[in-house]
C-alpha cells in the first residue's frame, strides 16, 4: 500500500484512539499504560496517518471519585437509566455528567474514533460515549475493537448498533485502511479490509480476522499520554517508578480450559534482535529501565527467553521487570537467568495445588514441578504472585485441603503473594464449548444485570445437580474462608513500604476482624489496627 500523501495527512481529521473509561470501579486498579492502543498509535504514525490517543480509564479509576460506579450504591444507575442515556433521553445526572465529561473531548470534525475495549465494563462506557458522538456529529466513523470484541461472538454486541465497524483481531490494518478509504476515494473497498464486521443491507458482513505477526508489531508509542499519571512508589524500583509495557510474544501458548485468552491472538514470538533493540529504544526515550512484560506467558518459548536474558544482561544491566509465567518451561537454570536479567516478580497461573484440578483446568504441569518453581523463585529473590482458584467443577474436600496446605506453606514469606478467586464458567472457554469433555452437562446462564460478567452454572455427569454443587461450594468456601481472610490481610500488609508493618502477624487481624462482628471493643481495636497499619496502601500498585 502506498503512503498517504503529506498534504492529505495535514488537512485530514486525526484518528482518535480511546482507551475508554468503565462503568464500575471494580476494574483492576493498576497503573498500566495501554499497550495495544500505543502499538496502533505507533503503526498509524509510521504510515503518515494523523492520530491522537486518550486513556480515559486511568482518569476514571484514579482521578474521578465523582464518576458513576455501578457497584457503588451511591453512584449506581439502573438498566433503564442506561438505556435512556443511550437514546439521548437520559435524566440520570450521574450518567449525563459522565457522558459529557469524556464525550466532549472526542468531538472533532468528521473523522474516525476507535475504541480499544479490553474489559466488559469498558464496553458499556464505550456505547454511551459513541452514541453521544453520533448525536453531535453523525458523520464520525465509530470503530469498536480490542480483546473484548475479539473474544465475544458478534451477535453479543452488534445488536446495539452505534458503531459503524467492529474489529476482530489486531486493529492496526483495519484502522489504516478505513482511514484511507475515507480520504482516498475509490482506493479501497471495505470488503477487502481484514478484521472488520459491518452491516450491509440489513445483514452482517464479517471479513477474515486481522492478523499481524509478532515480528511485524510496531514498537509502542506512548506520546500524548501523561506519563506522570502512571508512576507509583514501588518497594524496589523506588518512588515515582514508571513501568513501561512491552511483549516478547503475541497470543498464548497454553489452552487452559477455563480461559478465553487463546482467542485473542495466534501465538508467535519476536526475534531477539527486535526485542533488545526496542527495549533499548523505549528505555532511552521514556527515561526508565522498568518494564512490565505483557505476554500471556513470558516463558512460552524458553530458548528465546534465555537468549533475551543474555542480551539484557549485556545491554541493559539496570533493567527491572515482571511478567506472567507458566510452570512448564521454567527450569532452575532459566529462573536463575531471568533473575540475573532483572526479573523482580512472576505471576504464576497455578490455580490449584491438587493434580486432578490442575489437569481439569488444562494447566498441564505436575504439582511437584510447581512446588519446585515457587521454592526456586523464593531462593533467588523473585517474588511470586500465585493465582489460585476455588469452587471448581468436581472439587473435593481433599482438593481444598491441599490448597490450604499449600497456602500455609508459603503465606508467611514476603516473596509469595496469593491471589485467590472463585471459579467462573465463562462463555467461549473450552469448558463452555465442550462441556461433556470436562464432565459437565446442562449449562445455564445466571440471570443477572447486563453490567455483570456472564456466568454459567452447570451440572456434573453422574447426577450431581445444581443444588448439590451450590451446597458443596458453600461448604468448601467455609472451609477455606479463614485462609482467604488471612491472604487478604497478608497481602495488604505486604503492600506497605514499612518493613515493620510487613512483618505484623496477619492472623491477628483475622482474629480481631472476626470478633469485631460481636464485640464493640474488638471492633474498636480492629479499626485502630487497620488504620494505623495500612493507611492507604494499594496492593495492586506494589507489583
Amino acid at each position: 500500500m502506498s503512503m498517504l500523501s503529506a498534504s492529505n495527512a495535514e488537512t485530514a481529521s486525526p484518528v482518535i484512539l480511546v482507551h475508554p473509561p468503565a462503568v464500575s470501579k471494580r476494574y483492576l486498579p493498576t497503573k498500566f499504560l495501554p499497550y495495544g492502543m500505543a502499538v496502533i498509535h505507533s503503526f498509524l504514525k509510521e504510515n503518515a496517518v494523523p492520530v491522537v490517543q486518550n486513556d480515559f480509564l486511568m482518569e476514571y479509576l484514579f482521578d474521578s471519585p465523582e464518576d458513576i460506579d455501578y457497584h457503588n450504591p451511591e453512584k449506581s444507575f439502573s438498566t433503564g437509566d442506561f438505556q435512556a442515556s443511550l437514546r439521548g433521553k437520559g435524566t440520570h445526572r450521574g450518567l449525563e455528567r459522565f457522558i459529557e465529561k469524556y464525550g466532549v473531548r472526542l468531538i472533532r470534525p468528521a473523522g474516525i474514533v476507535g475504541f480499544s475495549i479490553v474489559g466488559y465494563h469498558q464496553f458499556w462506557a464505550s456505547l454511551l460515549l459513541a452514541a453521544y458522538i453520533k448525536r453531535i456529529n453523525a458523520g464520525t466513523v465509530i470503530v469498536f475493537g480490542g480483546p473484548f470484541l475479539t473474544i465475544k461472538p458478534p451477535e453479543s454486541y452488534t445488536g446495539y448498533g452505534i458503531a459503524d465497524y467492529w474489529v476482530k483481531g489486531g486493529g492496526e490494518l483495519p484502522l489504516l485502511m478505513l482511514y484511507r478509504m475515507q480520504h482516498e476515494t475509490g482506493s479501497i473497498r471495505r470488503e477487502v479490509i481484514p478484521g472488520i464486521i459491518y452491516s450491509e443491507n440489513g445483514s452482517l458482513v464479517a471479513n477474515p480476522p486481522s492478523q499481524i505477526q509478532a515480528e511485524q508489531e510496531s514498537q509502542p508509542d506512548f506520546d500524548g499520554l501523561d506519563l506522570d499519571r502512571y508512576r507509583y512508589d514501588h518497594p524496589i524500583a523506588g518512588k515515582g517508578a514508571l513501568f513501561l509495557p512491552y511483549r516478547l510474544s503475541k497470543g498464548c501458548p497454553s489452552r487452559c480450559s477455563f480461559c478465553t485468552g487463546r482467542l485473542v491472538d495466534r501465538y508467535g514470538c519476536k526475534s531477539v534482535d527486535k526485542i533488545a533493540t526496542e527495549l533499548g529504544n523505549l528505555s532511552r526515550k521514556y527515561r526508565t529501565s522498568n518494564f512490565m512484560f505483557a505476554d500471556a506467558s513470558i516463558n512460552g518459548n524458553p530458548k528465546l527467553l534465555s537468549e533475551v536474558c543474555k542480551r539484557l544482561r549485556q545491554e541493559m544491566p539496570s533493567i527491572r521487570w515482571y511478567a506472567y509465567a507458566r510452570v512448564n518451561g521454567f527450569s532452575r537454570q532459566l529462573l536463575s537467568e531471568v533473575r540475573q536479567a532483572g526479573c523482580l516478580s512472576l505471576f504464576w497461573g497455578v490455580e490449584s495445588a491438587s493434580q486432578p484440578i490442575v489437569d481439569l483446568l488444562g494447566k498441564r504441569f505436575r504439582i511437584e514441578k510447581m512446588h519446585e518453581a515457587i521454592e526456586t523463585a523464593k531462593a533467588l529473590g523473585i517474588r511470586s504472585y500465585v493465582h489460585l482458584m476455588y469452587n471448581t467443577p468436581h472439587e473435593t474436600e481433599e482438593d481444598i485441603a491441599r490448597l490450604i496446605r499449600f497456602v500455609e506453606l508459603h503465606i508467611r514469606s514476603e516473596r509469595v503473594v496469593f491471589l485467590p478467586q472463585r471459579f467462573l464458567l465463562e462463555p467461549q472457554s473450552l469448558m463452555y464449548e465442550r462441556p461433556g469433555h470436562y464432565g459437565l452437562v446442562n449449562l445455564r446462564k445466571v440471570e443477572a444485570s447486563p453490567f455483570e460478567r456472564d456466568e454459567f452454572t452447570f451440572e456434573e455427569l453422574g447426577g450431581t445437580g445444581r443444588e448439590v454443587i451450590a451446597l458443596r461450594n458453600q461448604k468448601h468456601h467455609r472451609l477455606i474462608a479463614g485462609h482467604l481472610e488471612w491472604i487478604r490481610y497478608r497481602n495488604l500488609l505486604s503492600g506497605s513500604p514499612n518493613p515493620l508493618v510487613r512483618r505484623f502477624p496477619a492472623r491477628l487481624l483475622v482474629f480481631t476482624g472476626r470478633h469485631a462482628q460481636r464485640s464493640k471493643t474488638a471492633r474498636v481495636v480492629h479499626s485502630l489496627l487497620m488504620g494505623s497499619l495500612l493507611g492507604k496502601v494499594n496492593l495492586r500498585e506494589q507489583l
